[in-house]
């Protein structure tokens, strides 16, 4: 008899994608920006997250607060840049 596999507790919606997105898909759509000092939570499209400075793009991955989107849909990070580049 086959095992059912299902995905870990907590994890449903992001990143699983239950199959392999199409090339045109392109990684993501959108990016939120959380907060910072004085400047208010913002939604940037993909080309106005790609106009950030590079070290700004990096520094923002790395505190791992970006919530990226592909249509409605909440991607993981990781899925979100190896799709894009």
């Amino acid at each position: 008899m086959a095992k059912i596999v299902r995905p870990r507790a907590g994890r449903e919606g992001i990143g699983v994608t239950g199959a392999a997105p199409a090339a045109s898909a392109g990684g993501f759509d959108h990016v939120d920006v959380p907060s910072r000092g004085d400047a208010p939570r913002q939604r940037l499209t993909r080309r106005d997250f790609e106009a950030l400075p590079l070290k700004e793009r990096i520094g923002l991955l790395v505190q791992g607060t970006l919530r990226f989107y592909r249509g409605d849909r909440e991607i993981a990070a990781s899925e979100a840049m190896r799709a894009a580049y």
